[in-house]
């Protein structure tokens, strides 16, 4: 999560309108080893494809739920 909120701050910080996440704090969408991460449909695709890289160089799985699918 960390190095998502490094690239993009949280939406509740986002005085220049330029965060995706459409909740905040994002923390608050963690559930014991899940992380929903709600996207602004206008930046969903940038941000969805950067969490699945951040992810994946964690050893960590990423599905996509409106893909309904893991991501690459």
């Amino acid at each position: 999560m960390a190095a998502l909120l490094e690239r993009w701050c949280g939406i509740t910080e986002d005085e220049e309108d330029t965060s995706p996440w459409s909740t905040g704090p994002l923390i608050g969408e963690a559930s014991g080893p899940l992380i929903y991460f709600p996207l602004r449909w206008s930046m969903a695709e940038e941000a969805s494809a950067y969490a699945a890289a951040v992810a994946e160089s964690m050893g960590l799985v990423c599905f996509d739920v409106r893909q309904d699918r893991l991501r690459p």
